[in-house]
Formats: C-alpha cells, structure tokens, sequence
C-alpha cells in the first residue's frame, strides 16, 4: 500500500521527458496560429495577392484548426494518442514544406490547410496524455506547463513573425515551422509512450460529417461577421442563415451521437453541470485573450509609438504568462481549481477596468502585466483540470477537444466585436476602451460562473 501511494503522487524523469516532449508540440500547434499576421503584407507582394484575399492565410487556418479538434482527438481514441502526435506533427512539416515553396495563393492555402489539420489535435490530445500518464496529484502542475507553453507561443508568434520576415524573408516563418517538426517529432517517438487504443470500434463517418459541417458553418458564420456594423450584421439574414444552418446539422448530431457507441462528441459531456461551466470559461477565455492582441494598437493610438515598439510591448505578457502560469497549475494541485480560476477572473476585471485608463508607457506595461496574472490563472490546468477530473478514460479527449473548440470560438468571436468597435469609432481611443469594458463584463461573468464550480481539491 504505502508503495501504492508513492507510485500515484510521485513524478518520474520518464514523467517529465514526456512533459517535455508534449511541451514542445503544444508549442508548435500555438505558435504558428498567429506567427503569419505580421507577414501577410509582404505574402501579398511576393505572391501578387491582393491583401484583401491574403487574409484568407489565417481564415484557412481557423476553419481547419477548428475541424482538426474533434477530428483528431477521436482518431487518437481509435489509433492511440502517440500515433496520433506523431501523424499530426508529420502533416504540419508537410504543410510547412509546401507553404516554402508555394507560387502562388492558391498553393499557400493549401498549405495551411494541412498545417491546421495537423495542429488541430496537439493541444487536446496533449492534455489527454497529461490524463492517463501524470498522478492525480501532478496533474496541475504539468497542465500548468502546457498552458504556459501555449500562452507563451500564442503571444511570442506575431513577434517572432515580424522579426524572421524582416531579416530572412516570409518563407522563413514556414522554414522555422519545418525544423521545428524535427524536434517535436524526435521527441514525441522517444519519450510519449505508445498506450493502446481507447476502442477499436468503426469511426463514427456520420458523427465527423456532421460535426464537421456545423463547425465550418459556425466558424465562417462569426468569421464573416461585418466589424464595422456587428449587431446589424448579427442579426442580418444572411448571417442568421448561418447559424440557423449550423444549430440544425448539430441538432442531427446530437441524435446521431446518442445511438452511437463511441462518438465523436458524447452527448452526456454536456448533461454534466461543471463541464458545462469549464466550457463557459474556456469560451470567456477566448474572448479575452483578444484583449491581449490589440494592445500594440491601442498603445500606437494612445503613445503615438512605432509598430515594432508597440509589439515589442507584448513580452510583458510572454514574461508574465512564463512565470506564472506554472505557479498557477501547481496551486490547482494544493487548493483545487476553483480558487485558481477565481483569482484569474479578479485580475482580469481590474486589468480591464484599469486599461481604459491607460495613458503612459509604465501603465500599459503594469495594467498588461495584471492581465497576464489573470490569463495565467486561466490558462491550461484550472479548466483542464476541471476536466479531467469530470470524465472518463472514453470522454477525455473528446472533452478537452471541446474545451479548445470553445476557446478558439471564443477567440473568434472577441475579435469580431472588437473589430467592430474599432470600426464604429474609426479607430479611436473610444473603440479600445469598448474592447477592455467588455473584456472586464465577460470577467465578471466568469467569476459568476466559477462560484458554482465544486470544490476538487487533490492533496
């Protein structure tokens, strides 16, 4: 017995290979969602693209990212979750091979395509492993690691972008991207172990196709949202279309998946109250981490900077997020998610108050660094945990595929209505305050939301 309890509290160095391991191909899915932005103007001259149409360089990526989710983390129940990695990372390189040598648009959407479909299912699956191979009581501690991880690459990518293509060329963004497989790859054959499969059941066809068509109706719904008119555009014919068409193919789902036996997405993960709370706040999440994004502009508009200056700002939040985030998964593991994820909700409200305000150099970097403290309470182990602690061995990973699909809906859709305050006040101070009021109402409904979280403390 007191064998017994070493073995399930104690954290081996195969552990942390392994950690090590799903760290990194965390960390090639996230980067590479946003290390693109910055090189979309010289995309256009080199390609002979109009920017208008280049946009669709990301547009592509989050329609398929957003499809990858479910798609991969069911395949990792049928093929097992390191066959799944290593064929994930493989469709990356890929992609980021054929973006290189890329001729024209057309050949660069393709691209990314196939680097979203294999970025899709690193981060749920990542999380998954964390499930079935960490004890009970570390489980914070290394999601913790992954969301820092994924924090960190999803701020440092615009950066990193903008320095590769102004010293080496745009095709220096996908060359990174290639080598960076090669370790991933190496890593994930050396130290992620094989496991066997959760089912060998037929695929659920059905459930994918109609999942599938939900999440891009959705996605290209909330993508094609007019920014300079959101609410009219919301409720637009058109746009109601959309989702009309969308809520129906998931109505369909949620009948077919009910007389399936391993489906894609199980119905019964959303008969549970506090996985439904864990998907609210991955959703708030979403939004504001958009107000992490529009800090370079906002501090253009407010300080008069430069652009390089005013990106250069955002290694506030990198720093933060690397700092604390980990912290924050190892508490998960001492006093349980709720209070973690309370104390992210508090930071968040005060940051988004306090950058309305902001008007120097030291108060865009302190108010920034208060939001990193409130994003790193809510990055990775608190909701994961919470998920983790909710489901089965058959659910997992269906469940942390939700959780990324409401957090990437959540991205989309935060950025949609802050476009659309921008617009409507032609990009005035006027529109970022918007943004940061409405990132600090989404907080404190979190907060709401999190007094409901039972109490899951581990040790």
């Amino acid at each position: 017995m007191p064998y017994k309890m070493k073995e399930n509290k104690s954290i081996t160095k195969s552990m942390w290979m392994l950690l090590i391991a799903l760290m990194s191909v965390v960390f090639l899915g996230a980067v590479d969602i946003s290390i693109v932005s910055p090189a979309l103007k010289n995309i256009s001259r080199a390609l002979n693209a109009p920017i208008s149409k280049t946009s669709w360089i990301i547009t592509i990526y989050t329609l398929i990212y957003v499809l990858a989710v479910p798609l991969m983390s069911a395949v990792s129940d049928k093929w097992g979750r390191k066959k799944t990695i290593i064929v994930n990372i493989i469709l990356f390189a890929l992609g980021s091979l054929v973006a290189v040598f890329s001729t024209n648009l057309i050949h660069l959407l393709i691209a990314r395509g196939i680097q979203a479909l294999g970025a899709g299912g690193l981060f749920p699956i990542a999380s998954t492993v964390i499930g079935e191979k960490f004890p009970k009581a570390k489980r914070g501690m290394a999601l913790g690691f992954i969301g820092m991880t994924w924090g960190v690459a999803g701020i440092i990518g615009p950066l990193l972008g903008g320095w590769l293509t102004q010293w080496l060329g745009w095709t220096s963004i996908f060359y990174a991207g290639f080598f960076l497989s090669f370790i991933s790859l190496f890593l994930a054959l050396k130290y992620v172990p094989s496991g066997k499969p959760i089912h060998s059941n037929p695929f659920d066809y059905k459930g994918m196709i109609f999942f599938g068509a939900g999440l891009i109706v959705l996605t290209y719904a909330l993508i094609k949202l007019n920014s300079g008119n959101f609410i009219s555009s919301l409720l637009s014919f058109k746009e109601l279309s959309l989702f009309t068409l969308a809520a129906i193919f998931f109505i369909v789902l949620y009948f077919i998946e009910k007389k399936t036996e391993f489906p894609i997405v199980h119905t019964k993960l959303f008969s549970n109250s506090q996985l439904n709370i864990a998907y609210i706040l991955s959703f708030a999440r979403g939004i504001t981490e958009v107000g992490i994004v529009f800090i370079p502009a906002y501090a253009m508009s407010a300080l008069g900077i430069n652009a390089g200056l005013a990106g250069t700002i955002l290694l506030a939040s990198a720093i933060t997020l690397f700092l604390f985030t980990e912290p924050a998964g190892i508490l998960v593991d001492k006093i349980g998610p709720k209070k973690v994820l309370l104390f992210g909700a508090v930071m968040l409200v005060i940051s988004g108050f306090l950058m309305v305000s902001a008007r120097t150099m030291s108060q865009f970097i302190i108010y920034q660094i208060i939001m990193g403290l409130g994003l790193s309470a809510l990055s990775g182990a608190p909701i994961r945990y919470l998920v983790l602690h909710h489901t089965s061995d058959k659910e997992r990973s269906s469940a942390q595929g939700l959780i990324s699909l409401f957090s990437s809906f959540g991205v989309l859709f935060g950025s949609a209505l802050a476009s659309s305050f921008l617009a409507e006040k032609s990009g005035t101070l006027a529109g970022f305050h918007y943004i940061y009021l409405t990132l600090a109402i989404v907080s404190i409904i979190s907060g709401i939301a999190i007094l409901f979280i039972k109490d899951t403390k581990t040790v």
